[in-house]
């Protein structure tokens, strides 16, 4: 396919357009060029500062993307629609030019190592605790940035940030705000309430046609068939470039040792009696151990003259035992006369510490896997990363077919996969996997699908799958007709009536005296619904507080809020740091949130 293309750029019209190019060239140079494709048109201007549709259709596209990332499926499909990310972006971008002039009016500034530094060390780009280029790469391609672009991102973010950090690390907590929260956490209440059946009324409620197509013609619409659309689509998979892909025996040597490396290496089980030479002289330290060495080939047992001679406090009394130990992990004397000896030997040598008795107890080694029992498995993980990588390679080009063609045929044929054809499916997604992709819902019913007919960019499925669609068919909204509708009206329009007649009888049980009221002494926050809706009363002023307040199951309650005390349970320390950080977050939250309105009140911005 891509040598099609090939061939026929020879034609006539290829050649004008690049004798244009040329032209352009040598007359303006390359940045009229890149003008007359790119438009630059200003959107805003703040104190001065232009910011272009360009930049704020990269903003949009970096949101959609962090949005994705963040969310994967779950994100609303809302959220990703063009105009609200464009606006979102907007915002963003006027509000970091703001605090940007206000950074640089400051004098601060950041260099290029202090960006380095913190790239370095962030751990998303981190692998084994190393900063991982792969990774970085992968990830900031993720967000549509070239390395250049988001080291000025990040450049930017951290100059924003400073003045911000002054504003928060100046914010401080007073002892009686601390003691005034721990006071209202350990509150409790003493109240009254009757609750009101929801589905019990419901039971014994009726409603009349009239009263159903009377709802119906207020409320028309609310009663409509969603707008929704069939796509054509194609997915390409990582999978689809294993043909593509291969793996060396080099390859897989390497991933083998780097397999078999995390296997722990060969351990010792020793036992020692250590002589410290800290507070005795090498003779003296060499005379004591031979005093040992002598009382062994006697007979004596090791365990016990480790009990008596040994200087080391943590084995000493444990017969002298050091466990299993890996080569490297000792004093380099004691570690080589350890991996020389053999079994049950025994072997003096002096290290840092001073004179030692070795006993060699044990040898363990590792059950390492061959090459052969491992080789199926690693070059199929081989073969999967190198199939990822190429797909991520491949994005560009997949990009570039979807946007040449207002057909799919052509990247179905590249890459050897078929044109899927969905459901229909409305602006709430899809049943299957792709149409359940608030990416594709937002791509399903963007400008570019839907009202100008082209193909959609890639969009990015998962880590190794990609997807391109096209419309197919497109259903307006409509209104639902009556009858279609009757059964659900029927259902909100008895549900209005029963909790109209609860609320109702809720307001005359207020007074009545016939009212059977349930009792609740020294209710605590949060430990049930009906005690959180008592807590949401206001204080009463002599008189109880009876107001009627619904529950999440539909039931409304009638409470009577009698008496607030103070809690009797004493507040820990560790409770009040938490209310102390918590107060401390909020205000340097609102005080950072203050001072950007107020720079954006001051700033002179043009929409």
């Amino acid at each position: 396919m891509l040598q099609d293309i090939r061939d026929k750029s020879q034609g006539i019209v290829v050649k004008i357009i690049v004798g244009f190019i040329v032209v352009t060239f040598a007359l303006f140079g390359v940045d009229a060029l890149v003008n007359s494709f790119i438009s630059s048109d200003s959107v805003a201007k703040v104190d001065g500062v232009e910011i272009t549709r360009t930049q704020m259709l990269q903003g949009a596209e970096t949101q959609r993307r962090q949005l994705i990332s963040m969310m994967g499926g779950q994100v609303n499909p809302a959220l990703l629609e063009d105009n609200l990310l464009q606006r979102r972006a907007l915002e963003e971008l006027v509000q970091r030019v703001v605090l940007a002039n206000q950074a640089k009016g400051l004098g601060l500034g950041v260099s290029d190592a202090q960006v380095d530094a913190y790239l370095l060390q962030a751990e998303q780009f981190q692998v084994n605790g190393q900063f991982d280029q792969n990774t970085y790469l992968n990830f900031i391609r993720s967000l549509g940035f070239t390395p250049l672009a988001f080291k000025e991102r990040i450049k930017q973010d951290v100059l924003i940030q400073q003045p911000r950090n002054a504003i928060s690390g100046s914010e401080f907590v007073l002892p009686y705000q601390v003691d005034s929260v721990s006071k209202l956490q350990s509150q409790e209440r003493t109240y009254d309430y009757v609750s009101f059946s929801l589905a019990d009324e419901s039971e014994n409620t009726s409603v009349s046609d009239d009263e159903l197509k009377a709802y119906y013609d207020a409320n028309k619409e609310s009663f409509k068939t969603p707008e929704q659309v069939k796509v054509n689509y194609v997915v390409i998979s990582s999978s689809d470039f294993y043909s593509k892909v291969n793996v060396t025996d080099a390859e897989l040597q390497d991933a083998y040792q780097a397999s078999i490396s995390s296997f722990v290496q060969e351990e010792r089980s020793a036992s020692h009696i250590l002589i410290d030479t800290a507070d005795r002289s090498d003779k003296d330290a060499e005379s004591r151990l031979e005093e040992v060495q002598a009382k062994l080939k006697s007979g004596e047992d090791f365990a016990d003259l480790a009990a008596e001679y040994s200087d080391d406090i943590g084995s000493k009394n444990d017969g002298g035992n050091l466990g299993y130990v890996e080569k490297g992990t000792i004093d380099q004397a004691f570690d080589d006369a350890l991996f020389s000896m053999k079994k049950g030997e025994l072997k003096s040598v002096k290290s840092g510490f001073g004179y030692h008795l070795i006993k060699l107890n044990d040898i363990t080694k590792p059950d390492v896997p061959t090459f052969a029992s491992k080789e199926a498995e690693l070059k199929q993980g081989l073969l999967e990363a190198k199939a990822v990588d190429a797909l991520l390679t491949a994005h560009e080009d997949i990009t570039d077919l979807a946007y040449a063609s207002d057909k799919l045929d052509i990247i179905a044929k590249e890459y050897g996969v078929d044109v899927l054809q969905s459901a229909y499916f409305g602006r709430d997604g899809g049943s299957d996997e792709v149409t359940s992709n608030a990416a594709v819902i937002a791509a399903a019913f963007g400008n570019a699908v839907l009202e100008d007919g082209q193909n959609s960019n890639l969009i990015e499925l998962n880590d190794d799958q990609v997807a391109v669609l096209h419309l197919n068919d497109h259903k307006q909204e409509a209104f639902q007709s009556y009858e279609d509708t009757k059964e659900q009206v029927a259902s909100i329009v008895v549900q209005n009536k029963a909790v109209a007649s609860l609320r109702v009888k809720a307001d005359a049980a207020k007074s009545a005296r016939a009212t059977e009221w349930s009792s609740v002494e020294g209710a605590k926050r949060g430990q049930d619904e009906m005690t959180s809706l008592a807590f949401s009363l206001p204080h009463p002023n002599g008189d109880p507080v009876i107001e009627v307040k619904g529950l999440s199951n539909g039931d409304l309650a009638l409470i009577r809020l009698n008496k607030i005390d103070a809690g009797s349970e004493l507040v820990s320390d560790d409770q009040k740091l938490v209310y102390e950080r918590y107060l401390n977050q909020t205000q340097a939250s609102l005080s950072t949130q203050g001072q950007q309105d107020f720079l954006k009140n001051k700033a002179e911005i043009e929409r």
